[in-house]
């Protein structure tokens, strides 16, 4: 399945819980790229107005775990995109 997915030119992701099923299969996925290549990465678009983390007011806050694992994500060559962006991005 990786490989079918890592065949297009571009693969855009989005799901609902960004901090747990989303970048749980995020980093799976980068894991899977950086064996195979990693310049693979630069073909994945996180698109995270997409997505949102879990939060249950007053009880637990899951916004800086899913931004820390997207800056890595970014870091290793995934693009942030969302899907009000003005700047044209090649997709």
């Amino acid at each position: 399945m990786i490989g079918h997915l890592l065949a297009g030119d571009r693969l855009i992701i989005a799901g609902q819980a960004k901090s747990h099923c989303v970048a749980w299969t995020v980093a799976d996925l980068l894991r899977e790229i950086q064996q195979r290549d990693p310049q693979l990465a630069q073909r994945v678009y996180l698109l995270e107005d997409c997505m949102s983390p879990v939060v249950v007011p007053g009880v637990v806050d899951f916004s800086k775990a899913a931004n820390a694992a997207f800056a890595e994500f970014a870091a290793a060559g995934m693009h942030r995109i969302t899907t009000t962006m003005t700047a044209p991005l090649n997709l």
